[in-house]
């Protein structure tokens, strides 16, 4: 339930209400529209962002040597200058004796900039450069340290926490190392303690203020990793992105951390060898927690092979952010939502002729509004494909608040964010005498509804961790879920196969546990453990305006779930658990079976839970209610209700206790309907 002030609860009650609705379009899309030419040879590179919003960035030269190469930097104060993308400077004394295949790295700690890389002539060490002015003057070089046995480095990354991380090669593969900085001196080098790599291309590495998370590449797939404040304790966490074969390559991961997500960035590549596909280009995975992550988007007009990288800076001087996206052939930009821009906002309240939204569990809300487009007053904000950005576009945000005018006489209008959905269609419809755009939408839970490309195995997974896994993967990754036992429920093998749609996936997951979802109005994705102790959150009795109130008898009364067979027992064992409403069986002298098979369950125990949680849903179907009422604002899919009718001769006087499994607002002033229709079942 969504909360309302006491005035608008007031308002809700009244026997007139004047209605209030808010409606804006929001671009929030980062179009990442404008392309700047900056066209540098590829090399291997690395971004931060310097305290006054500059851009530092540092390059690798390559050439036939590979052991005679230079470390290079430039300073960006406007990433819409071209030649501030092209100007390098080389770092003194590295010129000319930098390995061009080591990688490099630059961070940003307390107040000074570290650049990294390694030596490639008179010795192998891992060098670095430092600057206390913003990245204008630097000193160096400095060595850190010398990798054992004149080991090559595959890859450096800092996370500004006067740290660095890399990879360096070791007999069976590849490790990686660290050291840290004391305030007078680096510390040895400290290596991890997990098994070497098959191979190395790159990493990032982040800092938590209590652990660090590592995101490595061996080629192939993109792994992760954590380890303490000082590198001596490690633990290998789910992969971010699994090997696909050798077909598909993953290198070169950055990361950076900006509108509250974390942001990985890694080139994927494919040589055309086993495919037939050529191409290399970033992709750019998305995360809230740095454990699970989306499949992300590609930037495929960005070619390059040696790293890009996507970060959000406000450069010096300037009035808002900027998003950035650099890799060394191209550059593009992007600018950061904003209400006073006025191809990012509108206020389309005044517009509004009508409107239907429809939520129900477990699929995606909808909403479908008609605007008056008068004098085509609405045309210049709409988008035109391929072409300008405006708030009324493909993908782009329609925000729905609605309320009532409050107090006496009731002139204040009072409203709250009911939804938020993202434009799927735009429609004009012209007619003599009519100018108007219908604009369809849903709710961002449409994500659900893609495809996942590269199959991904889980064992031994709790069912939370899954849930928020295959939401991730998804693209949602603003999640609430219960805290009940259940949630623990250990996964033992989870297949999320390619081509299977996410829902499909969570949808089986929901199952275990028959947890309920829905994504509400700041579009966190909430699941539910209904309950039949579950309290009533409204009470309606004599404003109902219709009301059916029915049973169906057509339901289970006799469950029976069958899980994992158990390993090691008798020939034909099986894993069954079971559950019955003795109740409805005497009322109906009827015996109504329902068989569920779930090798995901491996004991009787959690066959029985299953058991009951499917006999409760029978139980609940068991009840069909719908009601017309006033829309209010405070309801949402899954609340409680307490019907009463009124009493005979009016009405039946019937009472009823009732959860919310579908509602849907009608909103048309023209004819002063402002309607509530709800489904409701059993709790």
């Amino acid at each position: 339930m969504r909360s309302l002030s006491s005035t608008l609860t007031a308002a809700l009650n009244a026997k007139t209400r004047r209605p209030a609705i808010s409606l804006t379009a929001e671009d929030h899309v980062n179009h990442l529209g404008q392309t700047i030419a900056a066209a540098n040879s590829d090399g291997y590179n690395d971004l931060c962002i310097a305290s006054d919003g500059s851009i530092i960035r540092v390059r690798l030269t390559r050439g036939s040597n590979a052991f005679q190469q230079s470390f290079q930097w430039q300073r960006i104060t406007d990433p819409t200058s071209g030649s501030q993308w092209t100007t390098w400077n080389t770092f003194s004394g590295g010129s000319g004796n930098i390995f061009q295949d080591g990688g490099c790295a630059v961070s940003r700690g307390a107040g000074t900039i570290n650049a990294y890389c390694q030596r490639g002539t008179g010795g192998n060490a891992l060098w670095n450069w430092f600057s206390n002015d913003g990245g204008q003057t630097w000193s160096g070089p400095g060595t850190i340290l010398s990798p054992p046995g004149s080991a090559l480095i595959k890859g450096i990354s800092s996370a500004g926490n006067a740290d660095v991380f890399f990879q360096y090669d070791v007999s069976g593969g590849d490790n990686i190392g660290c050291s840290f900085w004391n305030g007078t001196s680096w510390s040895a080098l400290q290596a991890w303690t997990l098994s070497p790599a098959s191979s190395a291309q790159g990493l990032a590495v982040y800092w938590t203020g209590s652990l660090y998370y590592v995101v490595y590449s061996d080629g192939y797939a993109l792994h992760l990793v954590t380890t303490n404040s000082n590198g001596t304790s490690w633990t290998a966490l789910q992969d971010i992105a699994p090997a696909t074969s050798s077909a598909i390559g993953r290198i070169s991961p950055r990361i950076y951390f900006f509108d509250n997500l974390y942001q990985v960035s890694c080139v994927e590549a494919d040589s055309g060898f086993l495919t037939g596909s050529v191409y290399s280009y970033p992709r750019v995975r998305q995360s809230q927690d740095l454990v699970h992550w989306s499949g992300g988007y590609i930037l495929h007009d960005m070619p390059c092979t040696y790293g890009a990288a996507l970060l959000k800076c406000t450069p010096p001087g300037a009035s808002r952010a900027r998003y950035v996206a650099a890799c060394m052939p191209s550059i593009r930009l992007g600018t950061d939502f904003q209400t006073s821009d006025s191809t990012q906002y509108i206020n389309l309240s005044a517009r509004v002729l009508e409107y239907m939204r429809t939520d129900e569990v477990g699929k995606p809300s909808r909403l479908t509004v008609v605007l008056d487009n008068a004098g085509s007053g609405l045309t210049p904000f709409v988008a035109t494909y391929g072409s300008t950005y405006q708030p009324i576009g493909i993908n782009t945000s329609l925000v729905l608040s609605e309320g009532y005018r409050t107090g006496t006489p009731p002139t204040t209008v009072e409203t709250v964010t009911v939804a938020k959905y993202h434009i799927r269609q735009i429609i004009f419809e012209r007619a003599p005498g009519k100018n108007q755009i219908r604009l369809e939408a849903e709710d961002l839970s449409r994500l659900l509804d893609q495809v996942n490309r590269y199959q991904v195995t889980y064992t031994n997974q709790p069912l939370s961790w899954m849930i928020s896994e295959i939401c991730a993967r998804a693209g949602l990754l603003s999640i609430s879920l219960p805290t009940t036992s259940q949630m623990g429920t250990s996964v033992i093998t989870f297949i999320l196969h390619a081509g299977q749609r996410y829902r499909q996936a969570l949808d089986e997951l929901c199952r275990i546990g028959w947890l309920e979802y829905f994504l509400d109005q700041i579009e966190t994705i909430q699941f539910r453990e209904l309950s039949s102790s579950d309290p009533s959150v409204w009470t309606y009795t004599p404003e109902i305006e219709t009301l059916a109130i029915g049973s169906d008898d057509i339901r289970g009364n006799h469950v029976l779930v069958s899980g994992k067979p158990p390993a090691g027992g008798p020939l034909g064992a099986i894993t069954n658990g079971e559950a019955y409403d003795d109740l409805h069986m005497h009322t109906t002298g009827l015996e109504r079976l329902v068989i569920d098979a779930d090798p995901k369950l491996t004991t009787s125990a959690l066959c029985a839970t299953k058991a009951a949680f499917i006999l409760a849903q029978e139980q609940r179907d068991q009840t069909a209610h719908s009601i017309e009422v006033p829309a209010n604002p405070a309801l949402q899919l899954l609340d409680v209700l307490t019907l009463t009718d009124q009493a005979a001769p009016l009405g039946s006087g019937i009472s009823s206790t009732v959860r919310i499994c579908k509602s849907s607002v009608h909103f048309l002033p023209e004819k002063c309907t402002n309607i509530m229709s709800l489904s409701l079942e059993g709790i």
